[in-house]
């Protein structure tokens, strides 16, 4: 049996290793505030700071949706700030909003993942202190794509000494094209002026007779 069907009262749980003192704060001035308790999840977490997977507004999110991704502690990807999914990172499977509100005013990057350590699911029941820090999380809704890019990716030879000429002689044409154009269009600016004054001296001479 749960805590609150032992008090017969609503339970509002605050979890985390430690709980971030403002999501607590939170409940408590809100219960003051209104009379009664946020709106909590299944668990009895309040949904304001727990209804958001971490993965789905973490700070290295796009290196995810890129494909990169450190493989061990320590190497390119783990120093470039890559995502720590392949390090076990629990953020795929934990509900909280550790990556979006600073803990304590102690600074930024004051989160394990932020500090480069995978998030170990602190407040997800089952998860934390259950699964094997580094296992690979269960990603709940986004799967990682199949193939990964390397972290570290060859560099190219550079164009060719033909390529590079091809290309001038596109520049070039394309550039002879401009001048063209810019000049027919003064050329049809001053001949439409000269019809114009044409027309006016036909006018005044018709306007004398």
């Amino acid at each position: 049996s749960s805590v609150a069907e032992v008090l017969g009262k609503p339970v509002v749980t605050i979890p985390g290793c430690p709980p971030n003192p403002y999501n607590f704060l939170a409940t408590v001035v809100h219960f003051l505030t209104f009379g009664k308790l946020p709106d909590v999840d299944h668990l009895g977490r309040p949904k304001f700071a727990y209804s958001r997977l971490i993965h789905e507004h973490c700070e290295r999110r796009a290196h995810f949706d890129a494909g990169r991704f450190a493989m061990e502690f320590g190497d390119a990807g783990h120093r470039q700030g890559y995502c720590l999914y392949k390090l076990g990172c629990k953020g795929p499977e934990t509900y909280a909003n550790c990556s979006t509100l600073g803990f304590g005013d102690a600074g930024e990057n004051n989160w394990p993942v932020g500090c480069g350590h995978p998030c170990i699911g602190c407040t997800e029941k089952g998860v934390g202190f259950t699964k094997p820090i580094h296992q690979v999380a269960t990603v709940i809704n986004i799967v990682p794509p199949q193939q990964y890019p390397r972290i570290v990716e060859e560099n190219g030879k550079g164009a060719s000494f033909a390529a590079a000429a091809a290309l001038a002689a596109l520049a070039g044409a394309a550039a002879g094209a401009a001048v063209m154009l810019t000049r027919n269009l003064g050329l049809s600016h001053k001949a439409e002026e000269a019809e114009r004054a044409k027309a006016g001296s036909k006018t005044e001479d018709q306007g004398e007779v």
